[in-house]
């Protein structure tokens, strides 16, 4: 078996997903460990994937079609990425950060689900095209941080601590946006002895705005690019492969035919030549 039967069989990527699950297991495990001793295995055990992560990293390179082909591959960029932070000498002020980062190999796992890899593909996606839904988001946020700033920010009112500034609106708006307690506010209002009406109009037509018009678009655009991207994976499943690899395999088995007809088209002219010799 070459290394590219390998690093492409079932057998390997299952016994990766292993050692990825283990790695992430060990690093859950050094949370909850004081005892030296015991902290001391785990960061051998972590040495020992790590090791196994770059012979891996190197068998997949050492398989590529091309280099460029490889790090086209955002996974493989993923994962050497996480295997250098992993690198990073631990006694380095920023190196038990980076260290931490190769739990994030569990991620990995995805790649190995269809439908997981799936469903981060549509996320992804949907963040590229959802640039104008943020800005409209923006712009909401903004105008109606400005509109409590003015009418329930000012000193002695009860809401003032709520929206003391446009930062701090943009935090409450986003505290009714997710529901969190919203109608606290407008009880400590009412406690307060002021009158409910603006506020009540206010938070109304914020949720309004922000949980039926803005999150149903953010829902509508993944909703969207699920379907493209599905389209695009049934595509691709059913389109012939065309890649670098398979590209040199037809181009070698169209060489092997042409000089095999190039040899046959030769042989009755040889025939014909001695033939003739023999009647001279």
């Amino acid at each position: 078996m070459n290394i590219r039967n390998l690093v492409q069989s079932a057998a390997f990527n299952n016994f990766i997903i292993v050692v990825i699950l283990i790695n992430a297991v060990l690093i859950g495990l050094s949370t909850y460990m004081t005892d030296v001793a015991e902290l001391s295995v785990i960061v051998w055990l972590e040495r020992v994937c790590i090791a196994i992560y770059l012979v891996e990293i190197a068998l997949r390179f050492i398989a590529r079609d091309s280099t460029a082909a490889f790090f086209r591959d955002g996974w493989n960029v993923f994962d050497v990425v996480i295997v250098i932070a992993a690198l990073v000498p631990a006694s380095n002020g920023i190196g038990p950060v980076l260290r931490i980062l190769r739990v994030f190999r569990v991620l990995r796992l995805v790649k190995t689900i269809p439908e997981l890899r799936l469903i981060v593909t549509v996320l992804l996606r949907s963040v590229a095209s959802m640039k104008y839904v943020a800005l409209l988001a923006t712009i909401m946020f903004y105008v109606y941080a400005v509109i409590g700033v003015k009418l329930f920010g000012g000193q002695g009112h009860a809401m003032q601590p709520y929206f003391s500034s446009i930062h701090e609106a943009c935090f409450t708006l986003f505290r009714i946006l997710t529901g969190d307690d919203w109608t606290q506010m407008r009880y400590e209002l009412a406690q307060a002895g002021q009158p409910l009406g603006a506020f009540t109009a206010y938070q109304v037509s914020w949720i309004v705005v922000a949980t039926f018009l803005l999150v149903n678009l953010i829902v509508g655009a993944v909703i969207n690019n699920y379907q493209k991207v599905q389209d695009i994976e049934d595509h691709r499943v059913l389109a012939p492969d065309t890649s670098e690899r398979r590209l040199r395999e037809l181009v070698r088995e169209l060489d092997a035919i042409l000089s095999s007809r190039a040899s046959e088209s030769a042989s009755p002219t040889t025939g014909s030549g001695s033939d003739a010799n023999r009647s001279a």
